[in-house]
């Protein structure tokens, strides 16, 4: 993969030492067409808390449309989970958080690494969209040909605040074959959720823009991690980690991780 364009401002990766030298460390994981901006308020308050906090840039994102056109599934969980390896390697207790997309690459890791993963934090995960013609379009759409990209995404915050814009670093428009990618591992993912044992915190707005809120439950009711919680919010969109109820969702983790 060739990236054709520098990282857009507010796109970069980034990690906070623990400011105890601890061996807790957290690994967040951003959305479909995001970057870490969307991690680094319950990155920072996490980190407030005592973890080492890693939240990488996925192949394809921060840079151009373009660029994400270029890349899979595969590429992205690639990165996160090299990234938790890393972290992993360095760390006894490790923790793994995602919004959206990310929330399906954290799945795909308690599958595949679950007894090496303290507990994760699954936000809006998408596995149902509210638009009836995502659900039935993205999973035909690279064979039938359908455009790479298309319009507009739809509103994904509630708080219009400038300081909740500017937290907010992501595309404008979006990729079909990305999110026919982002589907693929989706049904694979679903399929293996009873695997999954390792403590699981599941939160998602009842005002979910782009995702079907029963997502949550899906989750939350197929998977076989004695430890789980169900969190719904009630005036955020989709994007909970910048939107009005940001605080919340990062307490939340910080309360559930310090459980493990």
């Amino acid at each position: 993969m060739h990236e054709t364009k520098k990282l857009m401002l507010g796109a970069e990766p980034f990690e906070l030492p623990s400011p105890s030298g601890g061996d807790r460390a957290a690994l967040l994981i951003h959305g479909l067409t995001g970057t870490p901006s969307e991690m680094r308020f319950p990155g920072s308050v996490l980190n407030e808390a005592g973890y080492h906090v890693l939240a990488p840039l996925l192949p394809g994102h921060g840079t151009s449309i373009k660029d994400l056109n270029r890349t899979t599934w595969r590429d992205w969980y690639g990165e996160a989970e090299r990234s938790f390896l890393r972290l992993k390697r360095d760390f006894r207790t490790v923790f793994v958080a995602g919004l959206s997309m990310g929330s399906i690459m954290t799945l795909n890791l308690l599958i595949h690494h679950n007894d090496d993963i303290a507990a994760a934090g699954i936000m809006a995960p998408p596995f149902r969209f509210t638009d009836w013609k995502a659900n039935v379009i993205l999973p035909i759409a690279t064979p039938l040909g359908i455009p790479r990209i298309i319009g507009d995404i739809p509103n994904d915050i509630d708080d219009v605040s400038d300081m909740s814009q500017r937290t907010h670093v992501c595309y404008d428009r979006t990729s079909v074959a990305a999110g026919a990618s982002l589907v693929v591992l989706m049904r694979r993912v679903k399929r293996k959720l009873d695997r999954i044992t390792a403590p699981v915190l599941v939160m998602m707005s009842k005002k979910d823009s782009i995702v079907d809120p029963k997502s949550a439950h899906i989750v939350y009711d197929r998977i076989s991690s004695e430890k789980k919680r169900l969190v719904m919010l009630e005036k955020s969109l989709h994007t909970i980690t910048v939107d009005a109820e940001k605080k919340r969702v990062a307490d939340e983790l910080v309360e559930f991780f310090g459980e493990f």
